[in-house]
């Protein structure tokens, strides 16, 4: 279950960034992978990730042996087309749910675990796919994925931060996650989350998801980020200009360089966000800072 300081889901954290994706498919348990999970865990380790999921459709993967910390997890779906990743250190609830075959039941279930479940791909142009509207009316789910790797070359759009921003608007609490969502090699290390966590086990990285102690990457990097009062902070080595967005996806303010600063006091906003960018299409992305 999250246990998020929504005022400031940094508060508390320690440790390493640690480099991982959650969303990640191997052939032949996931039917639409096309290496076996041997060798995309090495593809992963010579990457330099440090936590993988394999999460393959409706389908439990036993690992082979790696450096790389395991997050037992699955991609779930229906046949009306929703997608959603369930993880968890025990890998009982991700088995049960394979099982289930109506997404309300899936949610229901999740809310009596002590799990992560994350919405995929919610602007992939399958139908019936995520509307906003279907978002806000679904329960006990914990995480959006605002970046999609593999919708780059996909129909639809890789960035879902419309969606997620009409959530938080409306008084949804939810994380944003990146993932690559990896079927083939090209795949790989599209974007990705940095966990800061002292405990580098499965168990321990899954409590940090689950505290918001991470921010997404598709290649910046954030050296820090935090709460002083009513003072929100970011700083990059990388990124050549950051954005401040609140409510709805307003921006609010834009800097060049690699750090910034803003204050509740000085407007009037439920919460506020960072987008950072950097060479390229680089970006990256903080959780959300609530007022209260």
């Amino acid at each position: 279950m999250l246990t998020v300081n929504w005022t400031n889901p940094y508060a508390g954290a320690a440790g390493r960034w640690l480099r991982g994706n959650l969303h990640t498919h191997t052939h032949p348990a996931s039917g639409c992978g096309t290496e076996a999970p041997a060798r995309v865990l090495a593809r992963y380790e010579d990457a330099g990730y440090d936590f993988l999921a394999l999460s393959d459709h409706l389908a439990m993967v036993e690992p082979p042996a790696t450096r790389l910390a395991l997050i037992p997890g699955i991609e779930w779906n229906s046949d009306r087309g929703e997608h959603a990743g369930v993880y968890a250190a025990d890998p009982a609830f991700p088995r049960r749910a394979i099982a289930l075959r109506d997404q309300a039941e899936l949610l229901a279930a999740h809310a009596e675990t002590d799990g992560l479940l994350v919405m995929n791909h919610p602007n992939w142009q399958l139908t019936p796919h995520y509307r906003r509207e279907a978002l806000l009316a679904k329960p006990h789910y914990d995480g959006l994925e605002i970046y999609n790797g593999v919708i780059e070359r996909l129909q639809g759009y890789a960035i879902s931060t419309d969606k997620w921003d009409y959530l938080l608007a409306n008084g949804r609490r939810v994380l944003g996650f990146a993932s690559d969502d990896s079927h083939v090699p090209g795949d790989i290390a599209l974007g990705w989350l940095m966990v800061r966590s002292r405990d580098e086990t499965p168990a321990g990285l899954l409590r940090a998801l689950q505290a918001g102690h991470f921010y997404c990457s598709t290649g910046v990097a954030i050296s820090d980020v935090g709460r002083d009062g009513n003072r929100v902070t970011v700083a990059s080595p990388d990124a050549q200009a950051i954005s401040l967005i609140a409510d709805g996806g307003r921006r609010l303010a834009r800097v060049t360089g690699g750090a910034m600063t803003a204050s509740f006091d000085d407007v009037t906003v439920s919460y506020l966000r960072f987008e950072l960018y950097g060479r390229g299409a680089a970006m990256a992305w903080t959780q959300p800072f609530f007022r209260e």
